[in-house]
């Protein structure tokens, strides 16, 4: 099957898997819908694909409706960042360890194999270099997909236990910016890619189109976001893109997993969660901010979910995108480390 035929297909399913949130009032449903529909459909066999321009461009638009919703808020709050990043750098290097040490104990894991599948991030990274090292890539892989759909599932409805009102997709109501102040937002987004690109950030286009937005936005320059129809349909792909995660990975291979991945999802979360309530009380910072910036889930999606939830996005990003730099860094040091071993 072509990869244009595999991406239409991939988007009909989620599709459907959003009506159906929606027809449920689940909460976030077009997110959420479209990644449960797609995550099966995949299990099941189909090969689920996102073609890479469009995945640009969803993440691009991402970038620009989470970016207006930065306000001067935000920045106040960035002088209390300091003890929360501390933290946060003492929970990335303390997880894949503790992890390590569980999964070697309960499931027998190999301890590499059980470091790279406690990271709470950088699946590429982690793929690639189990790949390069002859450690298996499977488990690994399987844990991480998990883990990010089930935080992607999980946040949503206990937000929604905990009274925060959530619909189907991101709030509505506020004005639409003027075409010409959105393309000139992309113009920028598209001028800094390659900045970002160079610093080896994750998660560039994205990234670089938040920065635009929220600088157009601080200024004064644009009042207003993405047409709404834009935003929701924007919410509809990546939810298909997190149910890609699945593709080529079969319901035994999971089934053979399952008890592993419950245990890494819960003890990172529960890590997180740990590390994230006393921090909120020493820095000041509100509770729903450290919850879902220091959530091991995946970069774009805590930060639209956390936007629909009313967090503030610029802490979102910049916790998300400081953990997945430590990553790389911690996890590539431990690769070395491992093939110095080797050569030995």
């Amino acid at each position: 099957m072509t990869e244009p035929r595999r991406t239409g297909l991939t988007l009909c399913v989620g599709t459907v898997g959003a009506a159906l949130a929606w027809a449920v009032n689940m909460p976030m449903g077009f997110l959420l819908g479209p990644a449960l529909m797609v995550a099966f459909a995949s299990l099941r066999g189909m090969k689920t694909d996102i073609a890479p321009p469009l995945r640009n461009v969803i993440f691009v638009l991402v970038g620009i409706t989470v970016g207006s919703m930065v306000t001067p808020t935000s920045i106040d709050a960035m002088l209390r960042w300091p003890i929360a990043f501390t933290m946060l750098a003492v929970l990335t290097i303390a997880t894949p360890y503790i992890g390590r040490w569980v999964l070697t104990r309960t499931m027998g894991f190999g301890r590499d194999e059980a470091f790279l599948s406690a990271a709470p991030g950088h699946l590429s990274l982690v793929v690639s270099l189990s790949d390069s090292l002859g450690i298996p890539i499977a488990r690994p892989a399987i844990l991480a997909s998990f883990r990010v759909l089930t935080l992607s599932l999980f946040v949503p409805i206990a937000a929604r236990f905990s009274g925060i009102e959530l619909g189907p997709g991101l709030p509505v109501g506020r004005a639409t910016a003027p075409w010409l102040m959105i393309g000139a937002e992309l113009l920028v987004a598209l001028a800094l890619t390659p900045l970002l690109i160079r610093l080896r950030l994750p998660a560039p286009l994205l990234l670089a189109a938040m920065i635009a937005a929220a600088g157009f936005h601080l200024t004064g320059t644009v009042d207003g976001s993405l047409p709404p129809w834009i935003s929701q349909v924007v919410l509809v792909v990546m939810g298909c893109l997190i149910g890609t995660r699945f593709s080529g990975v079969t319901l035994r291979d999971l089934r053979h997993n399952m008890a592993a991945t419950f245990v890494v999802v819960l003890l990172t979360a529960s890590l997180a969660a740990a590390v994230a309530i006393p921090t909120a009380l020493l820095s000041g910072l509100p509770m729903l901010d450290m919850l879902v910036g220091f959530a091991p889930g995946g970069l774009e999606t805590m930060i639209i979910v956390g936007v629909a939830m009313g967090a503030d996005p610029s802490f979102i990003a910049a916790t998300h995108v400081g953990r997945l730099v430590l990553l790389a860094i911690l996890i590539t040091a431990y690769a070395s480390r491992i093939a110095r071993s080797a050569v030995r």
